[in-house]
């Protein structure tokens, strides 16, 4: 991805960061530094999860012998414990840059120094080593409305499932009327909540003049609504950040995964699956409705699918195309205009040709 404000930085020092709820361990690795050096070598402290714990850190640094501006911090993602202490690092010490990463790719890296041990301080001496190799960008913490829109979109999700569940215990109830009408209440209930944050969704959206133009304009896709496209808003952040449309989908776990080796292994092209699981629920649903519709979606479906193509594999291809053309809107700032919008009617043709 392109970020132009958020270049790689070269570091003297790394500083590995395992987080928890009321502590962090913390190790140094210096950058540049030849092989790998033990593990067990590798300074390591532990710190309270606050304010007061950032400085002591920033003090650990400077008697170690490192100046705070030369060091660069990388942090395994744990939600809001890990959000709260990059911030509250990046206000003591801008130049730390904290970087959280995905504990899946971090995973695999400690995986691979073939630590027979697993400890919080061990881990972070390894994301230290992780740092050193990796060198991740920053985080960018999201505009305080996208954030609120993220949790919206999840708070809504919960409430959904939460739905589904009550009516499928319903449906198994047939003895107790008390429960029955409990179940009844409890799905009224969540539906009414429901309704509520949708409404609390488009409140934020309107608020923001930013999100309402990129909404607008994702909505104005054929099967694309305003659920649909507020979540895949709130979940990716703004399109315009990936350079290339492939690392959109890659990032969206959209891209084909090919499994083969040799002349034995011809394993079954699918997609990798290794993004945001609501982005591809989301894009499904849209999918689904455009297939059906009568438009370009439509006859590309039904193109793969007279090329042997499954059912599901051509339905993939229509939500990458479509996760794709978001972004191509909201570069050129313009709304969707199909393509059989602009192919002339039988009459038209028919009065072209005389």
């Amino acid at each position: 991805m392109r970020d132009e404000q958020n270049p790689v930085c070269e570091a003297a020092v790394w500083i590995g960061v395992d987080v928890s709820k009321s502590t962090f361990d913390a190790a140094l690795a210096e950058g540049g530094q030849g092989g790998c050096p033990p593990l067990g070598k590798l300074p390591a402290r532990c710190f309270s999860r606050s304010p007061e714990g950032v400085a002591e850190l920033l003090s650990w640094l400077r008697a170690s012998g490192f100046a705070p501006a030369s060091a660069r911090v990388v942090m395994e993602a744990t939600g809001r414990y890990s959000v709260e202490l990059a911030a509250w690092m990046a206000q003591a010490r801008p130049p730390l840059s904290p970087a959280i990463e995905s504990p899946c790719q971090t995973a695999a890296f400690i995986k691979s120094l073939g630590m027979r041990n697993k400890t919080d301080r061990m881990d972070a001496r390894a994301l230290a080593l992780y740092g050193v190799e990796r060198r991740p960008r920053a985080y960018q913490p999201p505009p305080a409305s996208e954030g609120e829109l993220r949790e919206l979109v999840r708070h809504r999700d919960f409430l959904v499932q939460q739905k589904v569940a009550a009516e499928n215990r319903a449906g198994e109830m047939r003895d107790s009327k008390y429960v029955q009408r409990e179940m009844r209440r409890l799905i009224l209930q969540l539906e009414r909540d429901i309704a509520k944050t949708e409404k609390e969704m488009a409140r934020v959206k309107k608020a923001s003049p930013e999100l309402e133009n990129d909404i607008e304009l994702m909505t104005s896709i054929y099967g694309v609504a305003f659920l649909t496209a507020a979540t895949i808003r709130a979940e990716l952040g703004d399109l315009r950040r990936f350079e290339k449309a492939r690392q959109l989908t890659a990032f969206a776990g959209l891209n084909p995964s090919v499994r083969q080796s040799g002349s034995s292994v011809r394993g079954r092209t699918h997609i990798s699956k290794a993004g945001n699981p609501r982005v591809r629920r989301a894009l499904y649903m849209s999918a689904m409705v455009a297939v059906r519709g009568d438009n370009d979606f439509r006859n590309d479906y039904e193109r793969l699918m007279a090329q042997g193509l499954s059912k599901m594999a051509a339905l993939c291809a229509i939500m990458r195309k479509i996760l794709v053309l978001m972004r191509a809107l909201l570069i050129s700032g313009k709304p969707y205009v199909p393509l059989w919008k602009n192919r002339p009617q039988p009459q038209e043709k028919m009065c072209l040709e005389a």
